[in-house]
């Protein structure tokens, strides 16, 4: 839920995150991952019903794959992320090319 919030304030948390790769918070790929609620009567939201209708399981498992942070935060997961001998373990996001984040 938390995550569904700050989706929903990307110039407060311009930053996503998935298990490797840093995104724009507006980057389309996110978008597609979490989807837009724009309220009740929303494709979105009606899918999601029915998904949970048929199957009992909504498919929020994003949440725990897509993480919306702040430029500090991404600038320490950028940081968790950078081997003992300066080798990076992430790239950046080829669709919306963020700019590296800088700690603040």
């Amino acid at each position: 839920m938390e995550q569904r919030r700050r989706f929903d304030e990307p110039d407060q948390y311009p930053y996503a995150a998935g298990k490797h790769t840093l995104h724009r918070a507006t980057c389309r790929e996110i978008e597609q991952s979490v989807g837009r609620v724009q309220g009740d009567d929303s494709i979105w939201m009606q899918g999601a019903l029915t998904t949970f209708a048929h199957e009992g399981t909504l498919n929020s498992g994003w949440a725990t794959h897509k993480r919306m942070m702040e430029p500090s935060e991404a600038a320490a997961w950028v940081a968790e992320r950078i081997g003992p001998r300066g080798g990076i373990r992430y790239r950046l996001c080829r669709i919306c090319t963020p700019a590296l984040p800088v700690a603040g």
